[in-house]
């Protein structure tokens, strides 16, 4: 999509991911003329979740448009695509870690390789966690999730016809929700969110076969994200009980899954209603934030360390002060790491490959 950009899902990424860091890194009151405007940056999990539909979109765009289509090259370059980056955070929370116990840190290599492995989440808000994520960075939680839908897409893609593939999905992601009832964990847990990620597939679909974005056209599937939605309520009703056991139940099980999937309702609708009004206002509100998309990725997987949990300014005495420039530094480290270095290893990693499926 080099040549090709969609500018309004540009904007979009990098809106959201400036969003989750304003949303980890402002106080929850902030109040202007006696209002508390601090509520308007309370929905950073509903950001996530717009990752996830963009994601979907983007990665049925980019399927159909390539032109090798084996799984060969779509495994590399999504696994430098999501990898790369990640391993400069890696490094960078464990030597943060040095910096602030002023030794050598435990590296915590079992986490590390729940996290390699894409087994991790959330394991003070979700049950059943395989692997908590590493050094603490929470937002990692959203890449299993990520890694996973990819190789999902990859396996219906290439082994069920595209006449039955939206039938599938309704059946794996209808039956991962009701078993989530049963015994919450990470394989229904995720196959349940590929519901969600399936919606920008979905878009995608009308997008590059010219049809109109409209209700009728969503509304076989709106009914399957609206009867997940359902189980998820009486999931719950059921499990009431963990919003006592849970310090922040808003953003934990059971409330959270269902607040995913009625935002991921509303994004279905909203989208089309907007389009509709043909995006009227689109650009003056999010039109800047395609300048930051480029460099969204690692914004949004660095903030932790480098603003939110931050420590290594704190000589400054000026909270204000430190923050700035915490947020500046951010800026410049995912744009040094994603513009810069990743499409340089990129280059190179995709040269190799290329020349070696050449050869043989």
């Amino acid at each position: 999509m080099k040549n090709n950009k969609l500018k309004k899902l540009e904007a979009i990424r990098g809106f959201s991911a400036l969003y989750v860091v304003l949303f980890h890194m402002l106080p929850q009151k902030i109040y202007f003329l006696g209002i508390n405007v601090g509520i308007l940056f309370r929905f950073g999990s509903e950001a996530v979740i717009l990752f996830f539909v963009l994601s979907g979109f983007v990665i049925k765009y980019s399927w159909e448009k390539s032109t090798d289509k084996s799984f060969h090259s779509y495994f590399i370059r999504r696994f430098i695509r999501i990898y790369i980056p990640l391993f400069f955070i890696f490094l960078i929370g464990y030597l943060l870690k040095c910096y602030s116990e002023g030794a050598l840190a435990n590296p915590e290599w079992k986490t590390l390789l729940g996290n390699i492995f894409m087994l991790q989440d959330v394991i003070s808000l979700k049950p059943n966690v395989v692997s908590p994520t590493y050094m603490g960075n929470g937002l990692l939680w959203s890449l299993s999730y990520e890694w996973w839908f990819y190789m999902l897409f990859i396996f219906l893609t290439k082994k069920i016809s595209k006449t039955k593939i939206n039938t599938l999905v309704n059946i794996i992601v209808i039956v991962a929700a009701i078993s989530y009832l049963i015994y919450p964990f990470i394989v229904n847990r995720i196959a349940m969110y590929f519901a969600i990620w399936w919606i920008g597939v979905k878009f995608a679909d009308i997008y590059l076969t010219g049809g109109k974005y409209s209700f009728k056209s969503m509304l076989p599937y709106a009914y399957v994200v609206a009867l997940i939605i359902t189980i998820l309520g009486l999931n719950f009703y059921l499990n009431f009980s963990y919003t006592k056991i849970y310090k922040y139940p808003l953003v934990a099980y059971p409330f959270v899954e269902l607040r995913h999937f009625i935002f991921s309702f509303i994004i279905m609708f909203g989208a089309i209603i907007w389009h509709r009004w043909h995006w009227i206002g689109f650009n003056n509100i999010f039109g800047i934030f395609k300048y930051f998309a480029p460099f969204s990725y690692v914004i949004y997987i660095s903030h932790d360390y480098l603003v939110v949990k931050a420590t290594y300014l704190n000589f400054i005495n000026h909270k204000i002060v430190e923050y700035v420039l915490y947020f500046i530094l951010m800026l410049l480290f995912s744009y040094l790491i994603e513009v810069i270095v990743y499409k340089r290893i990129k280059k190179y990693v995709m040269y190799y490959f290329v020349n070696k499926s050449i050869k043989n």
